[in-house]
């Protein structure tokens, strides 16, 4: 059984790579969406009505929803050809007023459960399959007011980048994704105008398509649009030490998000 596994699947770039891949793809079997927000999920699937959805309402914050994805791919035994590994969590502010449930849903969601669901499901990718790892250009430099955030995507640039390399003798492909500025609903909650929306838009129907293409050619990175590319060329030539005094987010942070003090 030919299958996609997507997660983050409920709303912003993952239901666009949703519906990108049954497009794309019409010989999958099935495609598996995982989320948190099951009634989300279901209305995704409901608009597919000649495609076999598998909704999967996880919490990937949790190691229990880990486990229940071992147990349903133990069960079922597929062949993954695409995995999207895309749920992701964001706040911003200063870290010594963060909640610590915000810091921690940042490094469950963004760092132990990206990982845990690339090593569940590598072992049933085979030669030609791929894995997109969703990233952001916050891990190009430190973000101050985006601690958190931007160290948690620059683990997963590194990790992707090792896992790359170890995946090439199994003829699977593992690409780091490093996203801009989109308009969805975590981009709204986290910002109201300054030095991040300067930055335009992605258009994320481009960004999605482009995005396979490139996985299915065994690229190991992908940086979308010309500013962001530029960004990351910007990044590998300033030292760190001025980067992040020229990247700081506080401009854009709500002031409900802002210390008293700050």
């Amino acid at each position: 059984m030919k299958i996609a596994v997507i997660t983050g699947a409920s709303a912003g770039l993952g239901k666009i790579f949703f519906e990108t891949i049954m497009e794309r793809y019409p010989e999958l079997d099935e495609v598996w969406i995982i989320a948190r927000r099951e009634y989300l999920l279901n209305e995704l699937a409901e608009k597919k009505p000649g495609r076999k959805v598998r909704v999967l309402p996880l919490d990937l914050r949790d190691m229990k929803s880990i486990e229940a994805l071992d147990c349903a791919l133990k069960e079922q035994q597929p062949d993954i050809k695409v995995l999207i590994n895309n749920a992701g969590f964001d706040r911003v502010g200063l870290f010594r007023e963060m909640k610590y449930e915000d810091i921690l849903s940042m490094i469950n969601l963004n760092v132990r459960g990206t990982t845990m669901i690339s090593r569940s499901c590598l072992p049933y990718m085979n030669k030609g399959s791929y894995e997109i790892i969703s990233g952001s250009i916050a891990s190009f430099i430190p973000l101050p007011w985006c601690d958190v955030y931007s160290s948690s995507k620059a683990y997963l640039r590194a990790f992707t980048r090792a896992l790359h390399e170890e995946e090439r003798r199994h003829g699977v492909n593992v690409m780091y994704l490093a996203l801009g500025s989109m308009d969805t609903d975590m981009y709204r909650e986290n910002t109201t105008g300054g030095k991040v929306t300067i930055f335009p838009f992605l258009n994320m129907q481009r960004v999605t398509a482009r995005a396979l293409e490139k996985a299915e050619r065994g690229a190991a990175f992908y940086t979308p649009l010309g500013i962001y590319k530029a960004y990351r060329v910007f990044a590998k030539i300033v030292p760190s030490a001025l980067g992040v005094k020229l990247t700081s987010i506080e401009s854009s942070v709500p002031e409900q998000f802002r210390s008293v003090n700050g």
